[in-house]
């Protein structure tokens, strides 16, 4: 048998919009490039003989030039071979990203063991046959793995049999993100000729998972979104191949980011104690190197929201992005709102928390602005 490295949805290049901060955002974009040189750490310990990418190895069909050559310099790193085809992403097709000059110039210099497969025919290498199913456009029609179908198998070779393909699978129905509803890049696994074959790597789906009789998706090589159910984000596969018999495989860890997300209920001592929570989830990596989502609900006082907001404002520092899904009700303690309302000094003010206490029922938009008003109203007096 042999063993291989299977990984695919690099993406790298991805913008993540969704990171304000640019240098945070920088970082995020980095360590996917840093979680290439990572493989090349799991190939040294299993001693595969080569890594198959199966698609999405750039997130654009335009990368820019620093993000191809900072890709090439990485896989240059691996020291074996890389056997990749283009994805949805990063599609190949007539004059492609992946025929023109820059590319061909980095990977020749900083790659030479990069070899992209941009035709469906078999490529007989050392170690394997291997069966790629390159995307040549977005979106396909037809299934990419529809040409193995007819392919004569009559050869005696003992070499193992392995599919590269990306796309969805009918295991997958319904469940991908919003971004993926409707991708028609659809693979048929029931009709490949399954004894024909010895391994198929898949690539699209962003966590490791067994998918059906010898075909797994490896996911992505470092996570690049919050956690869905189903998924085992941040590995590779590491597959071990032979001829005619049963594949063995197996995830190893090579992402390093940490995204979280939870649901809190808060009361009056939940302020403190979420920052506490928030220390404890992460410890493991640091706060530099994690991603935290919060749904948060409950009641608090003026005070109580006060230390809220200013923990909040904190940990958005700290972390390479927080993301709140704020649902937390103002419920002033009658001592504030009497602080508020009779202030014999301040008539202005003492007549707009009355009016913004009356208001404090409201619901929708008028309802969140009420209680952001009488929030700032709080610390101004404060």
């Amino acid at each position: 048998m042999i063993t291989l490295i299977h990984t695919a949805d690099w993406q790298l290049g991805k913008p993540f919009a969704g990171i304000q901060d640019q240098q945070k955002r920088a970082r995020v974009q980095q360590e996917r490039v840093d979680a290439v040189r990572r493989i090349g750490d799991v190939v040294r310990q299993r001693n595969a003989q080569f890594v198959v990418v199966a698609g999405d190895l750039f997130d654009s069909p335009t990368p820019t030039r620093p993000t191809v050559s900072a890709a090439c310099e990485a896989i240059g790193s691996l020291g074996v071979p890389v056997y990749a085809i283009p994805g949805n992403h990063d599609h190949g097709g007539h004059d492609s990203f992946w025929e023109q000059e820059y590319f061909l110039r980095e990977r020749a210099q900083l790659a030479p063991n990069f070899h992209m497969l941009l035709a469906r025919k078999p490529v007989e290498i050392d170690e394997a046959v291997l069966l790629p199913c390159p995307l040549l456009r977005r979106h396909e029609a037809e299934d990419p793995t529809a040409w193995i179908r007819s392919f004569d198998f009559s050869s005696d070779s003992t070499k193992p049999r392995i599919v590269i393909a990306h796309g969805s699978t009918q295991h997958f129905s319904g469940e991908a993100d919003d971004e993926e509803q409707g991708q028609p890049n659809f693979i048929d696994l029931c009709r490949l000729p399954v004894d024909e074959v010895d391994y198929v790597a898949l690539g699209d789906w962003h966590g490791f998972v067994d998918v059906g009789q010898k075909a797994w998706f490896s996911g992505s090589h470092e996570i690049d979104r919050f956690p869905k159910s189903q998924q085992l984000p941040g590995h590779v596969a590491c597959a071990m191949v032979g001829r005619g018999q049963p594949p063995r495989v197996e995830p190893v860890p090579t992402g390093q980011l940490q995204w979280l997300a939870h649901d809190v209920t808060l009361d009056e001592n939940g302020p403190s104690r979420l920052n506490e929570t928030l220390t404890q989830w992460t410890h493991a990596v640091g706060s530099h190197k994690s991603l935290v989502k919060l749904g948060l609900q409950g009641s608090l006082s003026l005070a109580a929201r006060k230390s809220l907001d200013d923990f909040l404002e904190s940990w958005e520092a700290r972390l390479l992005r927080l993301k709140v899904d704020d649902g937390v009700e103002l419920a002033p303690s009658e001592a504030e709102i009497d602080a508020l309302i009779n202030r014999p000094g301040d008539p202005i003010i003492s007549g707009v928390a009355r009016e913004l206490v009356s208001r404090l029922s409201k619901s929708g938009d008028e309802g969140r602005v009420v209680r952001k008003s009488l929030n700032l109203l709080h610390s101004f007096c404060r």
